[in-house]
């Protein structure tokens, strides 16, 4: 079991740019805005693969469309629906293909000290 949020609704990555000065991804949601801390995703990766440290928070499969964050509790499932995303009349962070939003998601990631495990 994850809980499943959709790329269109990530609003930010923060990459120690932002107020709170902590890595995290900030989505939105019915029930408001949410924050997933980075820190606490590699802290439970590493527990799960029993490794002492690392900064990698997840898993991604691009053939699949989604990225597992190991968030407390429950993972988070990012997905990446099929269909095109246009910034015309809503801002998004990521736009465009399916494709194109899954890198553009990995590249932001990358801006921070953090890293995903490739399983495809």
């Amino acid at each position: 079991m994850e809980i499943i949020i959709y790329d269109h609704q990530i609003e930010a990555i923060n990459r120690n740019k932002k107020e709170n000065y902590a890595d995290s991804i900030v989505y939105k949601d019915k029930d408001g805005l949410h924050q997933i801390d980075l820190d606490i995703c590699a802290e439970n990766y590493n527990f799960k693969m029993n490794r002492n440290r690392g900064s990698c928070i997840g898993e991604r499969n691009i053939l699949e469309g989604y990225f597992l964050l190991y968030t407390s509790g429950i993972p988070t499932k990012i997905v990446f629906e099929r269909f095109f995303v246009s910034n015309l009349f809503f801002h998004h962070l990521l736009s465009g293909f399916r494709g194109e939003r899954f890198l553009k998601f990995q590249k932001l990631l990358s801006e921070t000290k953090y890293t995903t495990y490739d399983l495809t």
